[in-house]
């Protein structure tokens, strides 16, 4: 339960989906049973209520759809990261190179293990321009009936990118280089009912060559600060 952090959602799920299966093989076996004695004057027929049964049949129904919907969403939610309850380091950003005539700037992101340890297999190289950087984060927390299901949110690292004169830095024809390793918000019918709408914290800080910065998370904002202070 503890390494996965969606453990009660998909709990839930597969005890919801027993109770679909129960109310969908309830009125299917009254049903069987109805039409095998109708005609029986020897056997006490169960009489079949049409509003209650179909009632039955059909919200065993949403709640099986309902519960192969949790899974999906359980199963989409792997490419994010959990937010620790407190203040947490995310990332380290060195800046790698930076030339001020051709305002080029060269960004090296590298994510960090539970001990705020560089993981550099991960490292992400962005090309960008200007004299400040820019990070955004996109966060996704459950909603409030359903925190129980999760407790903690869920998060990833949206772009990094260039900052000048109060304007984002668009370069023509570059890719973000968080864009393919990017996962998309789930847009399921679950994803609706069980989370709120994703928030974008970002922070800004000014660049000078060879610095590094760390990145740290609290429950809803993004921080950027000189390694070490």
């Amino acid at each position: 339960m503890g390494s996965d952090p969606n453990f009660r959602l998909k709990a839930f799920a597969v005890i919801a989906g027993v109770l679909g299966v129960f109310l969908v093989t309830f009125v299917a076996q009254r049903a069987w049973y109805w039409l095998k004695t109708r005609r029986r004057e020897d056997v006490d027929t169960s009489r079949v209520e049409p509003i209650v049964d179909f009632g039955l049949l059909g919200l065993g129904a949403i709640i099986i759809w309902l519960s192969v919907e949790g899974l999906l969403l359980s199963i989409s939610m792997t490419p994010f990261k959990v937010q620790s309850f407190e203040r947490q380091k995310i990332a380290e950003i060195e800046v790698g190179m930076m030339n001020t005539e051709t305002n080029k700037l060269t960004l090296l992101y590298y994510p960090v293990d539970e001990a705020g340890n560089r993981q550099t297999a991960f490292q992400v190289l962005v090309f960008t321009t200007g004299q400040n950087l820019e990070i955004e984060v996109e966060l996704m927390r459950w909603r409030g009936l359903w925190e129980w299901l999760g407790e903690r949110g869920f998060y990833q690292v949206n772009s990094l990118v260039g900052y000048e004169k109060g304007r984002m830095i668009s370069n023509p024809g570059r890719l973000d280089a968080f864009d393919k390793a990017k996962a998309p918000r789930p847009e399921s019918v679950a994803a609706y009912l069980f989370l709120r709408g994703s928030e974008f914290p970002k922070d800004r800080t000014s660049c000078t060559e060879g610095a590094v910065f760390e990145v740290f998370l609290d429950s809803a904002t993004v921080e950027v600060v000189p390694k070490g202070e």
